[in-house]
């Protein structure tokens, strides 16, 4: 019952949804979707990746090709890179157990253009051989009411 309060009680969330890595190994050729409705468009927002990954992450870095389709069609690709452990191989998240947790700002006090439905895709970008990535559990999506500075 106190996870339901803490959960209701966060009056920022617009949206937000994890969507699980299959076996925490992330192939090039499945990408994360994410998709909700915008009815206000003069909020600023926040927008926030999340990533789970183990404390054992092969590499230093995540990078991603984000693609955004708004209501009216209108489509853009962006490339991110998130910085999963330091320079000396430690996870740079919140860690419980092997597991890590963190949270990239991706776009700040902004708003969304039209009203509608709004469709994003992460796509691990990630040069390997096999074209897969292991250790990434969870892909999270989060949008939010911008703190509004008086």
């Amino acid at each position: 019952m106190l996870f339901l309060a803490l959960v209701s009680c966060d009056r920022t969330r617009i949206y937000e949804k994890y969507k699980s890595i299959p076996n925490a190994t992330w192939s090039t050729d499945a990408p994360v979707k994410f998709d909700f409705e915008i009815k206000d468009t003069t909020q600023l927002c926040n927008m926030i990746v999340k990533i789970r990954y183990s404390e054992n992450y092969p590499y230093q870095n995540l990078y991603l090709f984000m693609k955004t389709i708004r209501p009216d069609g209108v489509k853009s690709i962006d490339t991110l890179e998130f910085y999963l452990l330091n320079g000396k191989g430690k996870p740079l998240g919140d860690c419980s157990g092997s597991t890590c947790s963190s949270r990239y700002m991706i776009d700040h006090n902004f708003k969304f253009p039209i009203p509608g439905r709004y469709e994003f895709e992460l796509k691990q970008a990630m040069r390997t051989d096999e074209g897969t990535i292991p250790m990434i559990m969870d892909v999270g999506l989060r949008v939010e009411k911008a703190p509004v500075n008086l």
